[in-house]
């Protein structure tokens, strides 16, 4: 179930960069989250420079937003969002100022995945 998008301008990552994220970002959650490798998927967006703005202006902003089931702990989604913030800055090298990042929940009962109504998340 996790979906990560991540949105940022083009040429920031490059494709060997984005290969190497999306492998770091489903090892990550899948140790993190104890799910298996196969329910993380990992989703690029680019946009031109000049279509980015930060304060209204013009900016490389970078942005990752990522989708789980509801029913974590606010410690553990804490967590997860202090790693997420280290491994982004770090792919993007984007400043504090730049860099946005968001976790959107959805009941289990309103998401689906290799056919089947999600679980429960079992903590």
């Amino acid at each position: 179930m996790p979906l990560y998008t991540l949105v940022t301008q083009k040429g920031t990552l490059d494709q060997a960069a984005k290969s190497r994220l999306a492998k770091q970002l489903t090892l990550f959650h899948a140790d993190y989250a104890g799910v298996p490798p196969n329910w993380v998927h990992v989703v690029f967006q680019d946009f031109p420079p000049g279509d980015g703005f930060t304060a209204g202006e013009p900016a490389p902003a970078a942005a990752l937003t990522l989708l789980i089931r509801s029913g974590r702990s606010a410690d553990y989604k804490r967590g997860l969002l202090l790693q997420l913030w280290n491994m982004f800055q770090t792919a993007t090298g984007a400043p504090d100022d730049q860099i946005v990042i968001g976790i959107q929940e959805v009941s289990p009962s309103q998401a689906m995945e290799m056919g089947q109504i999600m679980p429960e998340v079992a903590e």
